[in-house]
C-alpha cells in the first residue's frame, strides 16, 4: 500500500482545520443574527477547539514524529467522541441543529477529520518529503 507523503496529510489536516473554523463561525453568526445554530456544540469553544488542533500540527510541521503521533491519537479521541459520536447519537434530536444538512456537515467534517488523524496517530503516512510526491 502506498502511503501519503506527511506533507500531504498535514496540508488536508490544515484544510480540515480551516473547513471546521469556518463551520463554528458560520454557526456564531447565525446565532448572532437571530437563528438557531448550526450545531448543539458551543460554536466559540469549537472555534479554540479547532486553533487547538492546528497548534498541535505544527509538531507534524517541525518533523517532531513522536509528539505528533502522540497529539493525534489525542485528537482521535477527541474528535471521535465530542465530533462524531455526540453529533450521532443527536440523531434523534434534530431540533439541536439548524436542519438535517448542518447536522449531516458537522458528522461530514469531523469523520474526515477523525479519518486522518487516524492515518497520523498510526503513523500511516511516508515521513521523508520527496520532492513532487
Amino acid at each position: 500500500m502506498r502511503q501519503m507523503p506527511l506533507n500531504r496529510l498535514l496540508m488536508l489536516q490544515m484544510a480540515y482545520a480551516f473547513v471546521g473554523i469556518l463551520y463554528n463561525v458560520g454557526s456564531l453568526l447565525a446565532q448572532r443574527n437571530g437563528q438557531p445554530a448550526w450545531a448543539s456544540t458551543d460554536a466559540v469553544m469549537g472555534v479554540v477547539g479547532v486553533a487547538l488542533y492546528g497548534l498541535f500540527l505544527s509538531a507534524g510541521l517541525m518533523k517532531s514524529l513522536t509528539l505528533y503521533r502522540v497529539l493525534m491519537g489525542a485528537s482521535v479521541i477527541l474528535l471521535g467522541y465530542g465530533g462524531v459520536i455526540t453529533h450521532l447519537l443527536n440523531i434523534g434530536h434534530l431540533e439541536l441543529y439548524q436542519s438535517v444538512w448542518t447536522w449531516a456537515g458537522a458528522i461530514g467534517v469531523n469523520s474526515f477529520g477523525l479519518v486522518l488523524n487516524l492515518m497520523a496517530a498510526f503513523g500511516w503516512f511516508r515521513p521523508n518529503l520527496q520532492q513532487g510526491a
